[in-house]
């Protein structure tokens, strides 16, 4: 039996702080990520691992919540309208766009350059297994960050209900600190619309409705990028013999998750 005190809610809490962070450090620089090492197996590594991370401690999380008794109302809170899915379609697709403001904002200030829209992935290429995987993550961070966090801050914990989406903002974007800084200002503007939405509506399909579409917009770009990117598509020599030069972007990158 756990003690239902308040120590456990907060160490549930911590310990889901950014669950997929080894996993990327791991596969960039560990033992596979060494030269000669095949960057696909490395990439599947990635593609698999991150997601698998977020819905094993996903689950793990819920299921001491669950025995601790502090499962919150949130987490069960499903029910909404056409209304409130609708607008979380083109808030989540806003989103992409707001992202890559604030991602452009620096360039835009020291005039270094203009900068180009482009999706900061993990690795390997863009496919099902792509798509399968920032749909997955997607759900284990709203039941995580959304559902969880909120809930358990604000029921449970007693903090008003901003400081919570705020809170709860801030851990979600930690857990994209492997991208730099600057997707950590980008996920924490996202993570506090999607709490916004979840308190605004009663129901945590919003906010996972607009992560979804979000992540699906990003989808797209991605296989854009990974278009341009093709010998074929390049416009100049150069351009064909480096193929990862044509995308790198020059600023207000969009990382999907």
């Amino acid at each position: 039996m756990w003690s239902h005190t308040r120590s456990l809610e907060l160490l549930v809490l911590v310990a889901t702080v950014a669950p997929a962070e080894l996993i990327r450090v791991a596969t960039a620089f560990g033992p596979a990520a060494k030269a000669g090492a095949d960057r696909s197996r490395v990439a599947r590594r990635g593609l698999l691992g991150a997601p698998a991370a977020y819905l094993l401690v996903t689950a793990v999380a819920l299921a001491v919540a669950a025995d601790g008794g502090f499962v919150p109302d949130a987490l069960t809170s499903w029910r909404t309208g056409a209304l409130w899915l609708s607008a979380a379609l083109v808030v989540g697709a806003a989103l992409v766009g707001a992202e890559f403001a604030l991602g452009a904002l620096p360039r835009l200030l020291d005039g270094t350059g203009r900068p180009r829209l482009a999706v900061h992935r993990d690795g390997g290429t863009v496919g099902g297994g792509y798509a399968g995987a920032i749909v997955a993550t997607a759900v284990a961070e709203e039941l995580l960050y959304r559902g969880l966090w909120i809930g358990v801050l604000n029921e449970h914990l007693h903090l008003p209900v901003g400081v919570a989406v705020a809170v709860a903002a801030v851990a979600y974007a930690v857990g994209h600190l492997f991208f730099g800084g600057l997707a950590v200002a980008q996920k924490a503007l996202s993570g506090a619309v999607f709490g916004l939405l979840m308190v605004a509506s009663g129901s945590l399909a919003v906010p996972l409705v607009a992560h979804l579409a979000q992540n699906a917009v990003v989808f797209v770009l991605a296989v854009r990028q990974e278009k341009a990117a093709r010998p074929e598509h390049a416009t100049r020599p150069e351009q064909a013999a480096r193929p990862e030069r044509a995308v790198r972007p020059a600023g207000g990158r969009e990382v999907a998750e």
